[in-house]
């Protein structure tokens, strides 16, 4: 088998910690209508019915909210051998632990900022039975409009306090870099977009200055709608419902064109629900350039988590340096 340029296949899976397990668990099968598929410990594994591995997001309770650990696929067993080479040589890595619900062993390592990761090939493909069946053959779950019914698992942002060395690491690891974000060019980046295939990204990294090195924060994670319009039904159910839509309204991104909301679940974290980005197949495509002044997340109105009115870095803030 021929060995690619990278190591990962795709973006398998988030833990994300919540203060309130059974609220959130709540919240993600009956507003969000995802499938819970398992239960081990203080964690319960849930999945979009169009996601195909056993579990996209395990809820894990914590004192506090934010991230666990990001699972990623490796592109193969030679891959996964590779990518364990590769972390050890650079210092990144930490070691191997038993598989978890739905994947066999993985390798642990930690990106420069601190947030934990795992890398792993053996899993399994979860098609339901019963009631959960569909029809379709290459569907592993039925679409039972439960929710606002989201597709599948999408992407992660995080913030950090050292861009430029997480944008090396996602470059070594084999990721496009197909969007970046600067304040100008005499400064290095201050964001961007990272991809293993050909979604506009797999994760988004984002500074921030009010973080110290080693510091680096969960800002969100997305699931993925087929169409805009079931962005603008999920408005309804979650409002009347009770939630409220953190930005206030629905959107657009200007950096990756997508169409989206944003929502807090009650065990403290964001969550993104999205469709339109658009899509990246080139292999050397990128980075396309977002200046802050433009408002690079928030292409329809004027919310933006750095610029103040006038285009300028909001004070709190602080100032960017590299």
């Amino acid at each position: 088998m021929a060995r690619n340029p990278h190591y990962l296949s795709q973006m398998a899976h988030i833990e994300v910690y919540t203060t309130k397990l059974d609220e959130s668990v709540k919240f993600f099968t009956d507003i969000v209508g995802l499938d819970e598929t398992g239960r081990e410990g203080n964690s319960v594994y849930l999945r979009a019915w169009g996601d195909y591995f056993f579990h996209t997001l395990k809820l894990t309770q914590n004192d506090k909210p934010g991230w666990g650990c990001l699972g990623w696929r490796a592109d193969s067993e030679e891959a996964l051998e590779d990518a364990v080479k590769y972390l050890e040589s650079i210092g990144n890595g930490i070691g191997w632990v038993d598989g978890d619900l739905g994947h066999g062993k993985s390798y642990r390592f930690k990106s420069p900022d601190g947030h934990l990761h795992e890398i792993f090939w053996d899993v399994v493909w979860l098609k339901e039975t019963g009631i959960r069946r569909s029809v379709f053959a290459d569907r592993y779950a039925s679409n039972r409009r439960k929710g606002i019914c989201p597709r599948r698992f999408d992407h992660v942002t995080y913030n950090t306090a050292q861009y430029p060395a997480e944008k090396a690491f996602w470059n070594g690891f084999g990721l496009k870099n197909p969007d970046e974000v600067r304040i100008n060019d005499d400064l290095p980046p201050i964001g961007g977009l990272f991809t293993t295939g050909n979604l506009s990204h797999d994760i988004a990294i984002f500074s921030d200055p009010a973080l110290q090195k080693g510091e680096g924060v969960l800002n969100h994670v997305a699931f993925n709608f087929d169409s805009r319009e079931e962005v603008l039904l999920a408005c309804d159910w979650v409002i009347e419902n009770g939630y409220k839509l953190a930005m206030g309204a629905p959107t657009r991104h200007k950096a990756d064109e997508g169409f989206f909301i944003y929502i807090d679940e009650p065990g403290g974290n964001r969550f993104e629900f999205y469709a339109g980005a658009r899509l990246i197949f080139a292999p050397d495509h990128g980075p396309d350039i977002h200046y802050l002044k433009d408002n690079p997340n928030d292409a329809w109105g004027d919310t933006s988590p750095w610029s103040a009115p006038d285009g300028s870095v909001k004070k709190e803030h602080g100032s960017y340096k590299s």
